[in-house]
């Protein structure tokens, strides 16, 4: 058996043209002048595994190194030898067209269940695992670019705002959270809406109060931010965005970068979706704390359907790009999540 190839000493770049001899079970590699480079036992080279159709590359003892493209004698070398390995039979199952089809369906599975099932377990544990400094981080600054950009001062009344806070204190408790805070400001743009934001703060716009008609209807809309703030669905969906980033964080606990992971918050709040899952997460929540709370379920429909029945009140409000729709924008799909309500 004789394959032919290049050899290089390891020791200068220059490679010899030469052909390896195997023969009853001895091996001699001879270049084209008749020296002899090297001769041992076959079993002793290490022959690396086929990959496309790149060189084999067979590794001697004394760290020379053979190049040879003779794929057929490789391969009876190393049925010869004894030494076919699992990769050789990955070589084999990519050089076939239907193993190659098989694969990519596998790939593709694979992408679908890490999309649909892998990216949104592993955002929840992190989500959950975050420090509450971060939580913190996020909240605030959350709250400082609505601020400056998007929200303005409550112009709801001092008696209105204090009766609606001592309406809310005391079913902010029981939650698993101590530090629920609940702020009121003038949406404008965005029309009736709130938020929860990571670090425990609810932001009730006027809007939203000035649409109600009973003190009850934002108990149960508040109720269902509670349920965004206690499973994090905020931050979830930030985090599947992110996961990269986000995965680093949890593991390293290093929150020095939290800031530019959190940059997409307020965007998301005020302008994006709460996927139909977590919608009905927190309407499940909200449902729950009614009916342990003594509030009549059909307060939260009731403030929904006029939301959607709503018109804007002037030419400014309809100039947003919400207006008075804006808690409809971000939480879609009312009329099958309304069912459980109106029961």
């Amino acid at each position: 058996m004789g394959i032919s190839g290049k050899y290089y000493d390891g020791k200068t770049s220059r490679g010899l043209t030469a052909v390896l001899e195997t023969d009853a079970g001895w091996a001699t590699l001879k270049c084209s002048d008749g020296r002899i480079l090297w001769q041992g036992n076959p079993g002793e080279i290490k022959i690396s595994p086929r990959l496309g159709n790149t060189p084999h590359y067979l590794n001697f003892s004394d760290g020379g190194k053979f190049e040879t493209r003779d794929y057929e004698g490789v391969r009876a070398l190393k049925a010869a030898t004894g030494g076919r390995s699992f990769l050789d039979r990955v070589h084999f199952m990519e050089s076939r067209l239907s193993y190659a089809a098989l694969a990519l369906v596998i790939m593709l599975v694979f992408m679908w269940l890490g999309g649909t099932r892998g990216v949104p377990a592993a955002a929840r544990l992190i989500a959950h695992r975050l420090p509450v400094s971060v939580l913190e981080d996020a909240g605030d600054q959350t709250l400082v670019f609505l601020d400056s950009h998007l929200f303005k001062p409550s112009t709801l009344s001092p008696e209105v705002r204090q009766r609606l806070q001592d309406r809310f204190q005391p079913l902010t408790t029981g939650h698993g959270r101590e530090d629920i805070r609940i702020l009121f400001r003038r949406g404008g743009p965005i029309g009736p809406n709130a938020f929860a934001l990571p670090n425990g703060v609810i932001i009730f716009t006027d809007e939203m109060v000035k649409l109600s008609r009973h003190d009850d209807e934002l108990v149960s809309v508040l109720f269902h931010e509670i349920g965004h703030l206690v499973h994090r669905h905020g931050l979830r969906t930030l985090i599947q965005d992110s996961l990269v980033g986000f995965g680093l964080l949890a593991l390293t606990g290093d929150a020095s970068g939290s800031a530019e992971l959190f940059m997409g918050l307020p965007v998301f709040l005020t302008q994006m979706a709460y996927s139909r899952g977590f919608e009905l997460e927190a309407d499940q929540y909200a449902l729950d704390s009614m009916e342990g709370a003594g509030i009549p379920l059909h307060r939260f429909a009731d403030l929904m359907d006029r939301l959607e029945l709503a018109e804007p009140e002037d030419e400014a409000a309809s100039e947003g790009s919400k207006g008075w729709a804006g808690y409809l924008s971000t939480h879609p799909r009312m009329t099958e999540r309304l069912k459980p309500f109106k029961k």
